[in-house]
């Protein structure tokens, strides 16, 4: 009988708890997006999806150099000044978001988007063309970018960080004595 009522009592404090829980959450604001309408806020150093600032570009290579998986396409045709790029393409299908090809370009024409939504139904439109064959090719030396109006000044370097003053022995270790020479108490055993 006494244990009749200890299971008694043993649900009615399980069902107390549950809905202390629910009665906690029930005016807290929701957390749910409605989704398309509501966009999750991005953090600043997300890595979403690459994107090409043709501008800026000049087809130093270096982006699809570095990308482990081969993802950037770059195409140029002629020589030394006469250089002119015709193609910057990337595939998505292959990216793996690493940023490596952001790190390293030097004009900061290639950077990461928040953005984080391309759906799309033909896995062939996840190569994207960032050249627009209308407008024509892309001058990659510096003089003649100039000339034309195509240059945009390079993306300053980051300052670097101060190194930190040298760390001084803990006051611990000084007060601990240096190991000493003790006499030995060994009696030779002869």
């Amino acid at each position: 009988m006494a244990q009749y009522f200890a299971d008694i009592f043993e649900t009615v404090i399980s069902v107390l708890k549950g809905m202390r829980i629910t009665i906690k959450h029930i005016y807290k604001k929701p957390v749910t997006l409605q989704y398309p309408d509501e966009r999750q806020v991005m953090p600043e150093r997300y890595r979403g999806f690459v994107h090409n600032d043709m501008t800026k570009c000049d087809s130093c290579n270096l982006c699809a150099k570095l990308c482990p998986v081969d993802c950037i396409y770059i195409e140029t045709e002629g020589k030394a000044k006469e250089r002119m790029m015709t193609r910057y393409a990337i595939d998505y299908n292959k990216c793996i978001w690493c940023s490596l090809c952001t790190e390293n370009c030097h004009t900061g024409s290639i950077t990461m988007s928040h953005d984080y939504d391309h759906s799309v139904y033909d896995r062939k439109t996840l190569v994207y063309e960032f050249m627009d064959p209308a407008e024509g090719v892309i001058p990659c030396h510096r003089a003649t970018r100039v000339e034309m109006g195509w240059w945009v000044e390079e993306k300053k370097e980051k300052p670097k960080p101060k190194p930190k003053p040298p760390v001084e022995d803990s006051p611990a270790a000084e007060d601990k004595p240096a190991a000493e020479d003790k006499p030995s108490d060994d009696k030779g055993v002869e």
